[in-house]
């Protein structure tokens, strides 16, 4: 495995700021996120983060984007963000909503992230290929790992834009090694427009053949279904949206009350 920072993360770390870590567009769910400031992110209703937590970031300041509404302006129960030490201040008028992945299995904390302190993003898509960035023997001996670019020769059969997210998307992306030899492999398939169920039904079939248990998730425009739910055709399928899930018949022209 590399140990230059900049060779994992593809060159040196942009100058902190919103657009130039962004590239111009909002960051989407699953998104990866390397924070220059972490200290300036905050729980959800105020307040300071647990010890736990920030100590995670100091060692390794990466986030995962939320499926959450992005809080815009100052809300009075969202503090002002501490100004970053590296001279741009933490922009107050737009927050993410991420998640910090713990030390211990299952450990997650909800908290939002000022968008100007955002350094990089890795979107899902930017993850696939990245094995060789960790160490070989670590990879073949890690099913979700090793087994990537059969996925990927699965769902190219179906030209969907996809990425790894979960456990193994962090770890390709960050180098922090939270795979373990029972992790499942969970993955984004992009999916704008309408998948016919026979489509889906065939994909799903393939990957449960995987000798690793495969969780994918289509994501429309409205949000995510999961692609064994919509494959089972059952009446209405549960979309997950920023807002909440919500019960549709087609999670491409939603209709239907959310939960």
């Amino acid at each position: 495995m590399r140990n230059s920072t900049e060779e994992l993360h593809d060159g040196p770390r942009r100058r902190v700021g919103a657009l130039a870590a962004l590239d111009g567009r909002l960051p989407g769910t699953h998104d990866l996120l390397l924070m220059q400031c972490p200290g300036s992110l905050r729980p959800p209703a105020g307040g300071e983060l647990p010890d736990w937590a920030r100590t995670v970031l100091r060692a390794h300041p990466w986030v995962t984007v939320g499926r959450a509404p992005s809080p815009v302006g100052a809300p009075v129960d969202v503090p002002r963000p501490r100004r970053c030490t590296r001279g741009w201040p933490a922009a107050p008028e737009h927050w993410i909503p991420v998640t910090v992945r713990g030390p211990r299995p299952g450990q997650r904390l909800d908290a939002l992230a000022p968008w100007a302190a955002v350094a990089r993003t890795l979107r899902p898509e930017q993850l696939v290929g990245r094995q060789e960035l960790l160490a070989p023997g670590r990879v073949a001996g890690l099913p979700a790992l090793a087994l990537l670019p059969e996925v990927g020769r699965l769902v190219a059969d179906h030209r969907l834009a996809w990425g790894p997210i979960g456990a193994v998307g962090y770890e390709l992306g960050t180098g922090v090694p939270v795979v373990g030899p029972l992790s499942p492999l969970r993955l984004v398939l992009r999916t704008p427009h309408p998948v016919s169920r026979r489509d889906a039904l065939h994909l799903r079939r393939a990957l449960s053949k995987l000798p690793v248990p495969v969780q994918a998730e289509l994501e429309t425009r409205y949000g995510a279904v999961q692609l064994a739910e919509y494959a089972a055709g059952p009446l209405t399928v549960t979309l997950l949206t920023p807002y909440g899930p919500r019960e549709v018949h087609d999670p491409w022209f939603p209709r239907g009350p959310y939960a």
